[in-house]
C-alpha cells in the first residue's frame, strides 16, 4: 500500500509540474500578445473565424453595447479578437469608398468572418446591412443611457422604416446602424448611431393598430459601409404569397419568460396567404368572428421559428427573382399569438399597400427615393 500511494504521489507532483510548465509558457505567450480586431491581426494562413458558443448568451433586457459583461475566449480577448503578436498587427481599412448605390443586397457570407458553432437562428456579421436598432435614452442607476427598444430598416441615407407601435410615444429617439453583436464594440466596421429629428406615423393609424407604419427621418443621413445599406422597397402590386423570406432582430428567444438576444437573429419564415392567416388567427383566443385588416400580411407558423417581443418593426425580407442575393422589403414586424406557436403566423404590416404613402413622404420631406428602388444595374 505504502508503494502504491508514494506513486500516486510521484505522479501527482509530476502532473502538477506540467501544468505549471504549460501555464508558464501560457503566461509568456500571452505576454508577447494583445487583444485585437481579428481582421487586424494578419499571420500567414490566418483566417477571420468568430467562433459561437452552443447556447448564445442573451443581452441585458435593458441595455445594449458597452453596457453589457464582454465574453471571452481562451486568451481573455473578446468573441471577435485575438491575442496577436506587435509584429503581426496592421491597421488598415478594407474598402476606401462605399456608397449607396444597390439597394437590398444580402451578405449571405457574412462580411469578412466566418462563423463556426451553433449558427442556428444567427445571422452572419453583416448579412442584413439594412436593420436597424429604435434606442431611446433611459434613466439606469442615474445616468442615462442608450437602450434597445426595437428595430427599423434603412430605406434611404436618412430614413428609416418601422412600425408605429414602435414610436406612438413622446420620446427622443436614435437608431443605430451597423450593429451586429450588443456585447462588444469591436466588430469590423463601425456602428453609426443618429437622433430622429422627426416621427412621422401613419395618418390612419389607431388603436386597433391599422396601418402600424412609421417614418423616421434623421438628423443627418448615414453614411455607407459594408454593413450599413439600404433595402428595397417593393412595387405596390408584388405578391410574395409561398416564399421564404427573412427577417429578425434582437428580440426575446421565448415569449414571456425569454431575454433579448445579444446577436442580430435571422429567422425564415414563408409568407401565408391572408386568408389562410385570419383562419388561423380564428382558431386562438381572438375567436371565430376576427377580421384581420387589409393593411396586414402574415408569415410563419413553424414551431419555434419567429419573431418574438422586441422585435417589433424588424423587416421581413423577401427575394427579388431576379435579384440574385438581392431582396425586396414586404413587412413589418407588427404583432402575435405568443411567439412560435404551431400553426400560429406572425402578423407583419403590408408594405406593398404603403409604398405610395411612404414615395409621398420622401418627397414631402425632400429624401431623394434612389437608394430604395430596385434596379439590375
Amino acid at each position: 500500500m505504502a508503494k502504491k500511494s508514494s506513486s500516486r504521489v510521484a505522479l501527482l507532483i509530476v502532473l502538477i509540474q506540467l501544468l505549471l510548465l504549460v501555464d508558464e509558457r501560457y503566461a509568456q505567450s500571452a505576454m508577447n500578445c494583445r487583444c485585437v480586431e481579428k481582421h487586424r491581426c494578419k499571420t500567414e494562413g490566418s483566417t477571420d473565424v468568430v467562433v459561437l458558443p452552443s447556447t448564445i448568451t442573451p443581452a441585458n433586457v435593458q441595455t445594449v453595447a458597452g453596457d453589457i459583461d464582454l465574453r471571452f475566449d481562451e486568451n481573455h480577448c473578446e468573441r471577435v479578437e485575438i491575442c496577436c503578436e506587435e509584429k503581426d498587427i496592421t491597421n488598415f481599412r478594407l474598402t476606401e469608398h462605399v456608397a449607396f448605390d444597390r439597394c437590398g443586397i444580402r451578405n449571405l457570407n457574412g462580411i469578412g468572418y466566418r462563423l463556426v458553432g451553433d449558427k442556428i437562428g444567427v445571422s452572419e456579421y453583416g448579412e442584413f446591412p439594412w436593420t436597424l436598432m429604435v434606442l431611446i435614452n433611459q434613466q439606469v442607476v442615474e445616468i442615462s443611457k442608450q437602450v434597445y427598444l426595437c428595430a427599423a430598416s434603412l430605406i434611404a441615407p436618412n430614413l428609416a422604416l418601422t412600425a408605429a407601435h414602435c414610436v406612438k410615444q413622446k420620446e427622443q429617439y436614435f437608431v443605430r446602424a451597423g450593429e451586429w453583436d450588443t456585447n462588444t464594440d469591436k466588430e469590423r466596421f463601425q456602428t453609426q448611431t443618429r437622433e430622429v429629428a422627426q416621427v412621422i406615423i401613419h395618418e390612419k393609424y389607431n388603436q386597433l393598430h391599422h396601418n402600424n407604419i412609421a417614418l423616421l427621418k434623421l438628423d443627418k443621413p448615414f453614411e455607407a459601409d459594408e454593413n450599413i445599406q439600404t433595402i428595397c422597397l417593393p412595387p405596390p402590386d408584388a405578391n410574395f404569397n409561398g416564399h421564404d423570406c427573412f427577417t429578425g432582430a434582437w428580440g426575446k428567444d421565448k415569449f414571456e419568460e425569454g431575454r433579448l438576444q445579444n446577436i442580430l437573429r435571422r429567422v425564415e419564415v414563408p409568407v401565408v396567404p391572408h386568408d389562410k392567416c385570419q383562419d388561423a388567427f380564428r382558431s386562438t383566443r381572438l375567436g371565430p368572428f376576427f377580421v384581420l385588416d387589409k393593411s396586414y400580411m402574415c408569415a410563419g407558423g413553424e414551431e419555434n421559428v419567429d419573431v418574438c417581443t422586441g422585435d417589433g418593426g424588424a423587416p421581413l425580407v423577401c427575394p427579388i427573382a431576379s435579384g440574385n442575393d438581392r431582396y425586396f422589403q414586404a413587412g413589418i414586424v407588427a404583432w402575435g399569438i405568443g411567439c412560435g406557436q404551431k400553426g400560429i403566423p406572425g402578423a407583419y404590416t403590408d408594405v406593398t399597400k404603403f409604398v405610395a404613402w411612404i414615395y409621398d413622404k420622401m418627397a414631402a420631406l425632400g429624401v431623394d427615393p434612389a437608394a430604395s428602388k430596385y434596379s439590375l444595374l
